[in-house]
């Protein structure tokens, strides 16, 4: 791996290395990209035009750059915008990040852009005959990356959102959902959390046990600020995507990001501890999880609701501390959701819906109503 140009994002507050390197290293340093996909969606393999892909490394194709982030990185004590201004950056500086980065990291590597290019050339790979000729010449084939050095998860996610706004837009679920190893990493330092990545984990056995995948929707919930994400109107979903961008960008190049949401998940956390010896299930419960982020984020946006709706989220924790009977009247929650007909009415999405419009209410009273009565608000709302 060699890097050919070390560059500085005043926006972003962060630095990005534009290197070459080849097949090997890029497969070392991205090994277990796979398992991202059991919580994003399956290796396309079957697909025509990822065949013709695989036939066409075979023949020695150039595959457009990839992009990497790479965390935990110990950057120079020289580095700084100044070091590299035009025409070369610091040929020292790129020296010693180029030594850090020389052994593949894949623990701290993440793919943000070319996951399914990285799995076709693996897949490509798994063709060729151990210790062949044309195993040894295709892993060392170079390809052009860029690499993203010790960026938060929010920044990422901005740079990836906008880049993608003006051009036929890969959905902010799917965008968001590439970043989610990223995204654990952050939420990793919150206390007394425990982020499980196996869907067959999903049945907690402790509080504080989230799921990756329901984290990395409740975060598209919070950042799009509704709580079906599910997203299929083309011209919603790209204003959705633009609200997306202005609410990051508004933390940029500050606080990371992702901080309100990282608050939230605290809470979260806090809470599930709090209600778990009589309502253990209550958050490992997805639509929940979706409706109140998408409360809070809607919220957030709001000058006026922004205050009320962090008074409310303490109110509640601080009296579940204090030993408050069922302040999330949880058993109302759960008779009103059994209440509903399945026959003429979605559950997942009438729940969604009632736990969104439930925690607005709290919002938009000021904690004033009690959460029976968000509840029943909620449920006659959705």
């Amino acid at each position: 791996m060699k890097i050919i140009d070390l560059t500085y994002d005043a926006r972003l507050n962060g630095y990005c290395a534009t290197a070459v390197c080849s097949y090997d290293w890029h497969l070392k340093a991205t090994a277990g990209a796979e398992d991202n996909l059991k919580i994003q969606r399956a290796i396309i393999r079957d697909s025509k035009a990822y065949q013709t892909l695989r036939a066409d490394l075979k023949r020695g194709c150039v595959l457009p750059p990839l992009v990497l982030a790479v965390s935990n990185i110990a950057l120079p004590d020289g580095l700084n915008p100044a070091a590299l201004t035009p025409p070369t950056p610091s040929q020292a500086l790129i020296t010693t990040i180029q030594a850090a980065l020389r052994e593949p990291r894949p623990s701290d590597t993440y793919i943000i852009d070319g996951l399914q290019r990285t799995n076709a050339i693996r897949q490509t790979l798994e063709d060729m005959p151990e210790g062949s000729s044309e195993r040894g010449q295709f892993l060392a084939r170079p390809i052009r990356i860029e690499i993203w050095l010790n960026m938060s998860f929010g920044a990422i996610a901005y740079r990836m959102l906008l880049l993608n706004a003006g051009q036929k837009p890969m959905s902010v679920k799917r965008q968001v959902e590439v970043l989610s190893m990223k995204l654990r990493e952050d939420l990793g330092v919150i206390p007394n959390i425990e982020i499980l990545l196996s869907l067959a984990e999903e049945r907690r056995v402790r509080a504080g046990q989230f799921t990756l995948a329901k984290l990395s929707q409740a975060f598209q919930a919070w950042l799009l600020a509704t709580p079906n994400i599910d997203v299929r109107n083309i011209v919603m979903e790209q204003l959705l995507a633009e609200s997306a961008i202005e609410t990051i960008g508004t933390s940029l190049p500050g606080a990371p990001a992702n901080d309100e949401f990282k608050s939230l998940v605290q809470w979260f956390v806090d809470m599930d501890r709090l209600v778990w010896s009589t309502n253990s299930q209550f958050f490992s419960n997805e639509t929940v999880l979706l409706g109140i982020a998408a409360a809070v984020g809607s919220a957030q946006r709001n000058e006026t609701l922004r205050d009320r709706m962090q008074r409310c989220l303490k109110s509640l924790r601080d009296q579940a501390a204090h030993g408050g009977s069922d302040v999330l009247a949880i058993a109302r929650f759960n008779e009103l959701r059994r209440g509903v007909d399945v026959a003429k009415v979605n559950v997942g999405q009438f729940t969604r819906e009632m736990v969104y419009r439930a925690f607005q209410e709290l919002f938009v009273s000021d904690g004033t109503k009690s959460m029976q009565d968000c509840w029943a608000f909620g449920a006659a709302q959705s």
